[in-house]
Parts: structure tokens; sequence; C-alpha cells
């Protein structure tokens, strides 16, 4: 087995070192508008790291597991 000297995006520690930081927004808002095939209007805009997982105010409601706030053109938010 060869070694390489990239990170393989598929590993999933790999993926958040890649797109998981504030300073790679970019790049991360990129990649989601391609996968999606976002365009125009629709396209994400901003993203805010979320914590991973979201504690309800309610203790009978269930808890979230929400990595990424998206926010497109139009200011329609989409989680991811």
């Amino acid at each position: 087995m060869s070694i390489s000297k990239f990170l393989d995006p598929k590993n999933d520690i790999a993926f958040r070192r890649i797109f998981g930081s504030e300073k790679n927004k970019n790049i991360l808002i990129h990649f989601i508008n391609d996968i999606l095939g976002l365009q125009g209007d629709d396209q994400i805009q901003e993203v805010t790291f979320q914590p991973t997982i979201e504690i309800p105010e309610i203790a009978a409601k269930k808890q979230s597991v929400i990595d990424l706030l998206c926010k497109d053109t139009n200011g329609v938010q989409i989680i991811v």
C-alpha cells in the first residue's frame, strides 16, 4: 500500500480538515454549490459552523445534529 502525501477527502477526518474551518469557508461554499447544482439566486452565499449537537430547550423534544447553517442569496436558510 502506497502512502500519499495528500489527504483523501472521502475520509471524514480529512474532509473536516479541508472543509471544516473558517479559513476554508470559500472552498466549502463552492463545494456545496457544485454538489447540489445550485445556480443564480439559489447559490449558497454564507456558511455558519454550528456546534455538532443542538440540545433542545424542552427536554421532550429531540436533539438535532447540525454541522452547517447555510444561507442563499435570497436569505433562505439551509441546514446541512
